[in-house]
């Protein structure tokens, strides 16, 4: 089963160590690497067929369940597909990690949709043992998921929390705002759900803007009434919106333009986390969706590292929801990989560091000095008025170059790779990557052939350790050549991964060209 990318981790990166947070094995062809990045949406899919509720009939006691989702093989697949309108089904390998962390959140939100009304099942697929059916559903990585709207695929871009499942789920089986008839099934909606959104509405006013908004935040569930005593429990003057969430306030009043969709879904995001939120494994992907910028306090639980999240957050009352703030320590992997992606150190601890754009063409802020409410309001405060300028960070330059693979850090790219007169082949590798461990003798008998060409480089960094502007990194390892003639546009190499591929490939590519025997190349 050939394998690649389930889910494309950070987009459009500028700095070459943001790939940190490995989410799976991942290739493309028979090229196995380690996928990178924080955190994006699993891709999962839901199979909807057009068929009523009532056709279920007592199908659903055929298919076996393991915690409460049911068991797919090839002999029951299409029945469960054809037998359920919604039913989401998980494509997973039982050696992947990342599947075992999704089980139990997979588990509890089928158990959680079973009582739906009607019930919405969870269903999963061994990918490894069910081969004809992962190549039917081009499952390249694991955990696949997916979601069929008539056989049309859809990706799921919810978070991968039992809760986030559920919305997700529910507001794609039904209309994306629930009508509250009454004051009981207002009280029971915002029971039930820990984000909620309640939107008051009189028979004249349009709800356009409220349902748009409302199919655009999937993780919060959206409700709206017209009824007067609903209208009455919550004092208010329609139209107007009310949000309920377990932190801070617990609940806030919009003040902004109803008939603005815009308005309405930056309003809900600014309050669905908390103003000071603990990073986890579960909060991370919610952090670095959201699209706001993110103060990291990283400290250890002593008296300085206390000290220092206290006068956090104290300084983050102050932002208004303008930035979000997450704690960090340095004991967890978590927490480990965040250090590595925003470049931390243990020594600098407790300190801070200011991240923009993390999905994106993520820039980092450090923190000069010590975490203070003072030194922190600077740094939001300066990174507004633009102030500041993005840590770069790079590893000491080498005394020497040991061997045949020419090694870069971040202060010696630009220098080397951009040197007009020479085409030069990148690795972009991490320490820990067993993929880039396996390359590594083939990359270096690449580079010992190819020594005696002056006009070509074959070169490395640690792309965990060095900042390196406008190269997109996806995965471990990454290759990249960056042409004589053409500097601002890299090629991907996407040859097979042996010496005499490689070196093939870099003479069809290569803007000098050369010959064998110069490299004294014996193939």
């Amino acid at each position: 089963l050939p394998i690649s990318a389930f889910y494309r981790p950070f987009v459009a990166h500028r700095h070459a160590s943001q790939a940190l947070f490995i989410r799976g094995c991942v290739g493309r062809g028979s090229h196995v690497f380690c996928r990178a990045g924080m955190r994006q949406p699993l891709r999962i899919v839901c199979f909807i067929t057009l068929a009523l509720f009532s056709s279920r009939g007592d199908d659903a006691a055929e298919f076996p369940e393991e915690d409460g989702v049911l068991v797919l093989s090839e002999k029951n697949f299409e029945v469960a597909i054809k037998s359920n309108p919604f039913i989401l089904v998980e494509f997973f390998a039982p050696w992947c990690g990342h599947c075992k962390q999704f089980a139990p959140e997979y588990a509890g939100a089928a158990k959680q949709l079973k009582q739906a009304n009607p019930p919405i099942p969870l269903a999963k697929v061994d990918a490894t043992a069910e081969l004809k059916l992962a190549e039917e559903y081009g499952v390249r990585g694991y955990p696949t998921i997916r979601l069929f709207i008539d056989g049309r695929d859809q990706e799921y871009t919810g978070g991968r929390t039992e809760q986030s499942i559920v919305t997700w789920v529910l507001k794609k089986a039904g209309p994306p705002a629930m009508q509250l008839g009454e004051v009981g099934q207002a009280e029971a909606f915002e029971k039930e759900n820990r984000l909620a959104v309640v939107g008051l509405f009189d028979q004249a006013t349009a709800r356009g803007a409220f349902e748009q908004a409302a199919r655009q935040v999937e993780d919060v569930m959206f409700a709206y009434s017209t009824a007067d005593d609903v209208v009455a429990k919550y004092g208010a003057t329609p139209p107007s919106l009310k949000m309920f969430f377990p932190h801070d306030e617990q609940s806030a009043v919009f003040t902004g333009n109803m008939q603005s969709a815009e308005e309405i879904e930056s309003f809900v995001k600014a309050y669905r986390h908390p103003i000071v939120t603990d990073f986890t494994g579960e909060t991370a992907p919610e952090l670095f969706g959201d699209g706001r910028p993110i103060v990291f306090l990283f400290r250890d639980k002593d008296e300085k590292g206390e000290a220092a999240e206290k006068a956090v957050r104290k300084a983050a009352l102050a932002f208004e929801r303008r930035v979000l703030v997450a704690v960090a320590g340095s004991s967890e992997p978590m927490d480990q990989r965040l250090m590595d992606y925003v470049s931390v150190t243990p020594e600098e601890m407790p300190t801070a560091r200011l991240v923009t754009n993390p999905m994106g063409s993520m820039s980092k802020f450090r923190l000069v000095g010590e975490v203070t409410e003072d030194s922190i309001t600077a740094l939001v405060r300066d990174h507004e008025a633009g102030r500041l300028k993005p840590y770069l960070q790079s590893e000491p330059v080498p005394s020497n170059q040991p061997g045949p693979v020419h090694i870069l850090v971040g202060s010696t790219f630009e220098s080397v790779v951009k040197d007009p007169n020479k085409d030069v082949l990148v690795k972009f590798y991490a320490p820990w990557c067993g993929h880039c461990k396996k390359l590594e003798p083939v990359y270096t008998a690449v580079a010992k052939k190819l020594e005696g060409i002056s006009s070509i480089v074959i070169a490395k960094i640690d792309a965990t350790a060095n900042d390196v502007e406008d190269v997109d990194i996806e995965g471990f390892p990454t290759l990249k050549f960056w042409r004589a003639e053409n500097k601002e546009e890299p090629l991907d190499y996407d040859g097979d991964r042996d010496v005499d591929s490689f070196i093939a490939w870099l003479e069809e590519k290569a803007t000098h060209p050369f010959s064998r025997e110069q490299g004294n190349v014996e193939l």
